[in-house]
């Protein structure tokens, strides 16, 4: 497949993404950045790499940390404004081919194998956070230091049903699409809600001072 052949678009998202012309990057190259030490989530089939901003994110880093390797459109989607999202996408990288029946297979992020990057600063460094050792399978070197490999952020067997959750997002998706139409996403305006009970207290209180002077 070449650098610029299409993307199957996800139901809903931007269809722009149709003539991305961002590089298509493999899952074991993905994996392999990632044991590397990059910062690195899917956002409508395109692959994010967070590293130079995740210490700053208003949701903290941990929330980036839990991402990695995986499908974070649902999530971006619900918590992000439309500025932010644009802001996003300038950190694209490249591309993932999107199953669409499936979608994104996540890998899984190290944190969640309770490792975090070694202090050291040396790239591919990990150790194990406190006495964890969800991932059993790697080795510790000299100095606790541990190196992961592509194939180790491969998933477990699981039961979850991929498909189903893939029908979810989209329907999430179409919900939010019908709402985001009606106009329910837009700020109504300063007196909707309590302002109008503020107000209306205001002038009682103001016509209450003015009586009792009168």
């Amino acid at each position: 497949m070449s650098a610029t052949t299409a993307v199957p678009p996800y139901n809903g998202f931007d269809q722009s993404l149709k003539a991305s012309t961002k590089p298509v990057l493999d899952r074991h190259i993905i994996a392999q950045r990632i044991c590397s030490g990059e910062l690195l989530f899917i956002y409508q089939s395109l692959v994010i790499n967070a590293s130079a901003w995740s210490s700053k994110h208003p949701g903290g880093v941990l929330a980036i940390l839990h991402f990695v390797g995986r499908d974070a459109t649902d999530e971006v989607e619900a918590y992000h404004s439309t500025e932010a999202i644009a802001r996003l996408r300038k950190y694209a990288i490249g591309r993932v081919e999107y199953d669409d029946e499936i979608g994104w297979a996540a890998l899984t992020p190290p944190i969640a194998l309770g490792l975090i990057r070694h202090p050291n600063g040396v790239k591919g460094d990990w150790k194990r956070e406190g006495a964890v050792r969800l991932a059993g399978g790697v080795d510790d070197g000299p100095g606790g230091i541990v190196k992961l490999r592509a194939e180790e952020l491969e998933p477990m067997p699981s039961e979850l049903d991929l498909r189903m959750e893939r029908r979810r997002s989209k329907a999430y998706h179409g919900l939010k699409t019908k709402l985001s139409k009606a106009g329910l996403f837009e700020w109504p305006g300063p007196l909707i809600g309590y302002g109008k009970d503020l107000a209306r207290y205001f002038v009682l209180g103001g016509l209450a001072f003015g009586l009792f002077f009168l």
